[in-house]
């Protein structure tokens, strides 16, 4: 059975296969909203539109995109009055370990996968401490 949530998830990935195995994967594990955005500024965009009415918003961000990137995404949040409501996964192709460590610096930041996300790591996603308590 599907745990009901209060939150919904955003997917912020330039590449369609990846962006669609994640929400698939995600859907089918939760009973939550799922949404897909190309790149740091439609995320930017799509938030600054909806993220006052969500209690919390699940953001699952890929770093390497046209457009905006990840970073800029982390950095332009930071001044955002939505950004307590954000918990943010960085899913990447990035192996460097130095992008693991900065990008866990960030305070919303609570994890860091190579991509695609594989099935176990959606249970370690979902049972966070930021994500878990609002899922009923």
């Amino acid at each position: 059975m599907k745990p009901n949530s209060k939150f919904e998830v955003l997917i912020v990935e330039d590449d369609l296969i990846v962006s669609r195995l994640h929400k698939f994967s995600l859907e089918g594990a939760l009973d939550s909203e799922v949404n897909i955005v190309d790149n740091g500024k439609e995320a930017l965009e799509y938030l600054d539109d909806v993220a006052v009415e969500k209690q919390k918003i699940l953001v699952l961000l890929d770093l390497n995109m046209p457009v905006m990137n990840g970073w800029d995404f982390l950095e332009a949040c930071h001044s955002r009055p939505y950004i307590d409501r954000l918990v943010v996964v960085v899913v990447t192709s990035s192996l460097y370990s130095d992008d693991n460590k900065r990008a866990l610096e960030y305070p919303r930041v609570m994890g860091f996968y190579a991509k695609p996300l594989r099935r176990e790591h959606i249970p370690q996603i979902l049972e966070h401490p930021e994500v878990a308590p609002h899922l009923s």
